[in-house]
Parts: structure tokens; sequence; C-alpha cells
């Protein structure tokens, strides 16, 4: 008895070992906290959520499955991790997701009209989570014809004081990931002082101002790219230009746990991929801040606030970006402590992004504030082979326009840039070397004129015409080349 009970337990763990990552995921995930969506391109998105007394909605073991290929892992969780809002006066600071938080009762029931054609999911009993399957402009377009692709929307809203925060992710047929807030609801807070400089003073609301105040989003990325969670490499693109214009890109590994701002001026970008694999086309995604708004920045009280983009070794009590030892108190208190220069060779790494929103009140937030949407994108790069969805056929239309583009490429007029500054064209090399050489004889006698040390030399040389001049009242007058005193001027 007891040789067939082990032989029955070693066979299930042998089966164990072969059944793939996703399905045991998926299996840990009970059945009404999956989520699966299939696309018509023939991708799909498979994942778990969670709601949060905290956070809300946490989504983990997220697998992306491209048209025709195998589940690919992608994220070990994604949620929000911080909500801070600071008003200009200084005098009231918010960490709604560590002082309120965003689930629990602050969730909102929602209605079918809030989740057009989508699935309504239920959180402590009330339809509070909304997944979606909708179509939009987000693939591509050729001569001859426009294709849309599907997306996967996973969104919930939660009521903070006067703010109802619609917290989206949106998942693409082509891997790609968008998290998103969208800030709604009515304003917070307003000053007896009308004229003051921390706000604006809204039409029929005399004698008091609407103070303006800061939206720092934080969201905690844990990536888990490939069949291992501990072989991510997260590098910093930049692109350096010179002095001719041109921009060559920069690609430095992130060996250490590191905090870094975002840089217009070099079009800072962070790349993570999975394992290297000798070739530079392992899987991988791009985040690259294009929207970040007026970041707020406080180093005297709140010095993390200074940085948009950290990387660190995965630790279980780092989980809130600010206010984080009030819930762990062995732990440390905010994100800038969480880097300590932590090697990240070998280990799993967690991705922190904050995106900023400076909101000015105007009159039309009065009573009720239209949404004003914030995030980023993490652009999916090197899960497909080509386009997806496209079926690598070329249409008559754009073979037409790529070989009309080559065409013009290949014609042998030329444009080359003299040191005059002048544009010369010639349409074989025979013209260009006639336009050249006169170009070196005019550099020749401007040279010779400019080699005359004296003006009297050089007016020998060339001499000058009379000068003439207008006058409103005296009309034309002439003037001679050389002064009373008979010094050229």
């Amino acid at each position: 008895m007891i040789g067939l009970r082990f032989q029955f337990c070693l066979m299930v763990f042998i089966a164990m070992l072969f059944i793939p990552t996703v399905l045991r995921a998926q299996s840990a995930c009970p059945t009404e906290h999956q989520i699966n969506a299939s696309f018509e391109n023939g991708a799909a998105w498979q994942m778990c959520w969670d709601s949060r007394k905290r956070e809300n909605i946490v989504l983990s073991d997220v697998y992306f499955q491209p048209a025709g290929g195998e589940p690919f892992s992608v994220f070990n969780s994604l949620r929000l991790s911080q909500l801070h809002v600071s008003y200009d006066d200084s005098n009231v600071v918010y960490n709604d997701v560590t002082e309120f938080g965003l689930g629990g009762g602050y969730v909102s029931q929602l209605t079918q009209a809030d989740c057009p054609a989508g699935e309504l999911i239920d959180i402590g009993g009330l339809k509070r989570l909304c997944t979606l399957l909708s179509t939009g402009d987000d693939s591509y377009t050729t001569p001859s014809e426009t294709r849309q692709s599907q997306s996967l929307s996973v969104f919930s809203v939660s009521q903070v004081g006067s703010y109802a925060y619609l917290i989206t992710w949106k998942f693409f047929a082509d891997g790609s990931v968008e998290a998103s807030v969208g800030a709604a609801g009515a304003l917070q807070r307003s000053t007896d002082d009308a004229h003051s400089h921390h706000g604006r003073e809204l039409e029929d609301v005399p004698n008091k101002a609407w103070l303006s105040h800061t939206h720092n989003y934080y969201w905690q990325l844990d990536f888990d790219l490939g069949e291992s969670a501990n072989d991510d490499i997260v590098s910093e693109l930049q692109f350096i230009t010179d002095r001719d214009g041109r921009r060559a890109m920069t690609q430095t590994p992130l060996l250490f746990e590191a905090a870094r701002s975002i840089n217009p001026q070099t079009m800072r970008s962070w790349l993570i991929s999975d394992k290297d694999n000798g070739q530079g086309d392992s899987a991988a995604y791009l985040i690259e801040p294009q929207s970040y708004g007026h970041k707020m920045v406080n180093k005297a009280t709140e010095p993390h606030t200074e940085f948009d983009f950290f990387v660190t070794k995965q630790n279980d009590c780092e989980r809130f970006v600010s206010e984080n030892a009030k819930y762990y108190p062995d732990c440390d208190e905010n994100i800038l402590q969480f880097v300590n220069n932590e090697s990240l060779m070998g280990e799993d790494v967690v991705l922190w992004h904050r995106i900023s929103f400076h909101h000015v009140p105007r009159n039309e937030d009065r009573h009720v504030m239209h949404s004003h949407w914030d995030g980023f994108v993490m652009q999916a790069r090197n899960l497909h082979a080509q386009t997806p969805g496209h079926s690598g056929q070329e249409s008559t239309a754009s073979l037409a326009a790529i070989a009309n583009a080559q065409a013009l490429a290949d014609m042998p007029v030329e444009s080359k840039k003299s040191g005059f500054g002048c544009g010369v064209v010639g349409d074989t090399q025979k013209d260009q070397d006639m336009v050249l050489l006169l170009l070196l004889i005019l550099n020749v006698i401007y040279k010779m004129y400019k080699g005359y040390s004296t003006p009297s030399a050089r007016n020998r040389i060339f001499p000058r015409r009379a000068t003439s001049s207008f006058s409103p009242v005296a009309g034309w007058k002439y003037a001679s080349t050389r002064s009373p005193s008979g010094v050229v001027p």
C-alpha cells in the first residue's frame, strides 16, 4: 500500500513539472477571480485579480499569448502603490492609498451603463469591477487598408473625499499595456482668500479661491518576463544630440537599485527585457514617459518626489511608495529608502513609476469636474516576428508606394552643403565638380581680400563706388567714398 501511494505521489509530482506555468498560475487563482480575454487576431491575455483595502485592484500572474504562440509570463503583479496629492499652499498633503485606501467601502458600485457591453464582477457582493473588450485605432494603416485592434480594459472606481478615481489597466492585442488614472468628482479644498496666489476664484462663487494641487500617481510594476523571475534586465535609454544635430542612442544597464528622473532633453526611457539571448532581440517592454505633466518636487519633507522612476530588488515589505512603515514597522518608510544600492544581478526586480498632473481649477470644474486622465504605456517589443494581425503580404498599393520611395532615394541628384551654407545641386558628377571649382576660386578671392591689412590697401584693389542715401526731406543725397579728413570710413 505504501509503495502504491509513493508511486502515485511521484506521478503527480512529475506531471506537475510538465504542466505549463500559466496553467499552474490559473489553477492557483479561484475561478471567479480569473480574467481571460481572446482577440480576433488570435492573441490572448490571462490574469488573476484581487481587491485589497489599500490599493483596491491588484492584478497578478499576468500572461500574454501571441497569435499562434505559447503563453508568455509578463508580470508577477500590477498595482497603484500610492496616490499622493500635494496642495500649492503646502498646508495639506494626502497619501490616499495609505491614509484612506482605494478599496473596501471606498469602491463605487457600477452599472451596466458604466461598463457597456462588458462584464461586471462582484467585489464584496456588489458590481464594482468591469472588464471590457473594445476596438480602437491602435493597430496600423497602409495605402490600401486600416486595421483596428482590440484591447481589454480592467477598471474600478474609488470615491475618496470629493474625488472619484477611475483606475484602469488596458491590455492591447499586440502585448502592450497602458496604466492610467482618471480623476473626476469635485474640487476638494478652498480658501476664504479670494485673491490667493495658490488658487483661483471661480465664477458665481464669490469670496473664495479653489486651491491648485498636484496629483502624483505611483505604480508598482513587478515584471517577470519569460520562464524565470530572476533574469530580467533593466536598461536606461538616452539619445544624445551632437553638434551636427545627430542623435546617438546609449543603453546603460542598471546593475544596482536606482532612482531616476525623467529627462526630456535626452528623451530618457527605460527598457525591461528578458535574459540576454545574445542576439539583441529578447522579449522586452519599453516605458517611454511621453506625458509627464508638471512634476511636484519637495526635497525638504518628501525627498522621493525628486524622482520619477525607481528600480528595486523585490521585497514583500516594500509595498507603498510613502507611509510604508505605518503598515510594515520593520521596513523602510518610503521608496527612496528602498533604493539602498543592492545588486540587481540575478534578482527579481520591481519597477516603480510616477506620473504627475498639476490641476489648476477652472470655471468648468465647478460642481462636477470632467475626468482628466494621466498614465503611461508599456510598449511590447520583440514579442512578434512582424506586425500583429498582418498577413505579411504587401498589397499592390503598398508595393507601389515602397517602389516609388525607393526610386526617389536612388535618383542621382544629390544635395550638398557648401562652406558658405549654400545648397548646391548638380545633375551629374561633372556639374558638381564645376560648381565646386567655382566655389574654390571664390574662396581664394575672398581670402585675398581679407589678406590686405589696411582699409586703404583694400580700397586700391577693390575701389568703392559713391554711396547714396535718401532723406524724406532733402531727397536723394550722394556721399563721397572719402570723409572730409581723407580717410575712408
